[in-house]
């Protein structure tokens, strides 16, 4: 197809006084510099510069016969494509742990017009310039009338290539128009040009659509090759000793989809809002007072019942962050929320739409990996999606982490996560026998000043047991549980207080939790080999399972459920035994979580505990204080996944 874009630069070439058609500078019209692509602009001496085509050189002087055939990305990861760097010259071809130049797909929404940001043909606005990486086609000055240079992309249906003329930016090839699948797009896989361009050296950037979505064979693998090919009036190839065949090649990256997990900076969670007549609404008000704990570390952000009637925010999407090498070590990109593939609760429409609505802007993205709308199971909801912090071992290097899912998730999730190269290969549990089906019932993570820097929560069932025990022989069988509590008993809604002595001679809810006991100790097993952890890195949680037919949910309130930030845990409250006034169960956490007995925290003092009534919103619902928020934060130095390379 005809580019209409290079009719804009054939017109300019026209023009031009020089002869040429210098590449725009980077301050738009009656704007000011754009600063995060000043860096790598070319003037026509082949000087760098931040737009401004009379700069002084600051490489070294090539003799002018010798022809210039080089194509230059940002392979050292210092967020500038600079042809004088030896870094970005000598590896642009290299991906590994310290060389390799990355672009991100451009999913997010600058614009906020609730589309993709590639989605369109233009570039919406120095936000989404920002997005762009960087390719620098290097000036020959000398170059002969008559020579003539190509680009061609391998992978033209994945990507879009942009230049500037006149502060506007241009689309010059890849994928062009609106298109639901790569299949479908119009594509324009090379691009030529004459020699006024190569006197002036092009400034190029480029964005992809997707991430890579698949380890198959025949799915795209996020590569993608360009070639700069330049020819003499003759014919000949413009050949010189780096480029004996008059070409050049350089290869990128596509970004990565990092999951975040307990120990990542998180600044923002998120859950339903429940009106303050609501029985429900003191998990909010505890929140809000964490919230307040967290001032200037973290906010808590809600939404409300009439905008999305799902209360299990951790489940119906899952957060995570795609980003790239930045300009002076920042990195670039934005926090990428997945989707869960089913209705929501209500049954009032899927996640990804209210996603789209809520979530999707400047610097949020949104993305369904499912096949299928409506397709998948509760093993889908992303309480059974986890990340272990990290860790390194003879088995393997996880220092940004090991994605750990229970069982039943759908084959289209395993493959995207281990696609990512990063957080892979997936540690996977049995949560089969869960009610729910929910990793999240089981096991947590809170920081901790150890050789590690983190500890293993687990669902405890036998402590709970010995918890009743110890306060019946202490003279205590008489102490309530679940004081002032109701549930639903024959499905009427009745007192659910009992006495220490009721709990004890229950032999269903004795059974229920030794066998879930079993099931939790056969994951743990798995978890301590893989993780080569100590018997002292594992922390209790004690409560007691209940059953439906052979599936287990907590009866008690399962604390383990909880949301971590920084060194901030919110616990759902235990509503455990009350002796003196005071709840043993509370009591034993902050002894022993809310301590240095543990180690637990970053300073090893413990972590700052706020218990959290979720009974009516979500203990009574299957579920506790995880499962109903969903923190998250943006690109960070510390999530750079370049530096391992799969």
């Amino acid at each position: 197809m005809r580019n209409p874009f290079l009719a804009t630069f054939c017109a300019c070439l026209a023009a031009t006084a020089l002869g040429g058609c210098v590449p725009a500078s980077n301050t738009p019209a009656g704007g000011a510099p754009d600063s995060g692509l000043a860096e790598v602009a070319v003037a026509a001496d082949g000087a760098k510069t931040g737009g401004d085509a009379t700069a002084a050189p600051d490489v070294p002087v090539i003799d002018p016969k010798i022809p210039v055939v080089d194509l230059v990305v940002d392979a050292n990861r210092d967020g500038v494509a600079k042809f004088d760097d030896p870094g970005d010259q000598d590896h642009e071809t290299t991906f590994d742990q310290k060389f390799g130049a990355v672009f991100l797909p451009n999913l997010d929404d600058d614009d906020q017009d609730k589309l993709e940001d590639w989605f369109d043909d233009k570039v919406n606005g120095n936000e989404d310039a920002l997005d762009l990486a960087p390719i620098v086609v290097r000036p020959w000055p000398a170059a002969p009338e008559g020579t003539k240079g190509k680009i061609v992309i391998d992978k033209p249906e994945l990507v879009r290539v942009w230049t500037k003329v006149d502060g506007e930016w241009g689309l010059l090839a890849g994928s062009f128009g609106s298109c639901d699948k790569p299949e479908n797009c119009t594509t324009l896989g090379e691009f030529e040009f004459q020699a006024d361009w190569l006197r002036t050296g092009i400034e190029l950037r480029i964005e992809g659509k997707q991430l890579r979505m698949s380890k198959a064979a025949d799915a795209w693998s996020g590569d993608v090759e360009i070639k700069l090919s330049v020819t003499l009036p003759d014919g000949k190839p413009a050949a010189n000793k780096d480029a004996p065949d008059g070409t050049d090649t350089v290869k990128m990256r596509v970004a990565a989809w990092l999951l975040l997990g307990n120990l990542h900076d998180h600044d923002k969670w998120r859950s339903l809002r429940y009106g303050k007549s609501s029985s429900s609404y003191p998990f909010n008000a505890d929140l809000d007072a964490a919230a307040s704990q967290l001032a200037g570390k973290a906010v808590y952000e809600t939404y409300e019942s009439s905008s999305y009637a799902d209360r299990w925010t951790q489940d119906f999407y899952q957060t995570g962050v795609v980003q790239m090498p930045g300009p002076g070590g920042k990195p670039q990109g934005y926090r990428m929320y997945n989707a869960r593939p089913f209705y929501n609760a209500g049954g009032q429409t899927l996640p990804i739409i209210w996603m789209r609505k809520a979530l999707l802007g400047q610097d949020q993205a949104i993305l369904a990996v499912y096949k299928k709308p409506n397709s998948g199971t509760s093993y889908d909801s992303h309480g059974n999606h986890d990340l272990v912090p990290p860790y390194v071992n003879a088995k393997g290097d996880f220092h940004h982490g090991r994605i750990v899912t229970g069982s039943g998730v759908l084959p289209e999730t395993w493959d995207w996560y281990d696609a990512q190269r990063v957080q892979g290969p997936i540690l996977k549990l049995d949560s089969s026998w869960l009610i729910v089906g929910h990793i999240d019932e089981f096991s947590s993570y809170m920081p901790a000043k150890t050789p590690r820097g983190w500890k293993l929560m687990v669902g405890d069932n036998k402590m709970a047991k010995g918890m009743f025990e110890k306060a019946q022989a202490d003279g205590f069988g008489k102490a309530k549980v679940f004081v002032g509590r109701q549930g639903f008993v024959n499905n009427k809604q009745a007192s659910l207080e009992q006495t220490v002595d009721d709990v004890l001679v229950n032999k269903d809810i004795l059974q229920w939790s030794q066998e879930a006991d079993v099931k939790v100790a056969a994951n743990v097993v798995k978890m301590k080999a893989e993780f080569e952890m100590n018997d002292d890195e594992i922390v209790s949680m004690p409560f007691l399972t209940e059953a439906e037919g052979s599936k287990k949910v907590a009866w008690q309130p399962g604390t383990v459920n909880c949301l971590v930030i920084g060194d901030h845990a919110m616990i759902p409250k235990p509503f455990g035994i009350i002796i003196d006034g005071v709840d043993v169960f509370e009591k034993d956490l902050l002894d022993r979580l809310g301590s240095a007995v543990h180690g637990l925290g970053s300073d090893g003092g413990g972590m700052k505990i706020k218990f959290v009534d979720d009974w009516y919103g979500y203990h009574i619902n299957l579920g506790e204080v995880h499962c109903g928020t969903n923190p998250e934060m943006g690109p960070s130095a510390k999530l750079s996944w370049w530096d391992i390379a799969r």
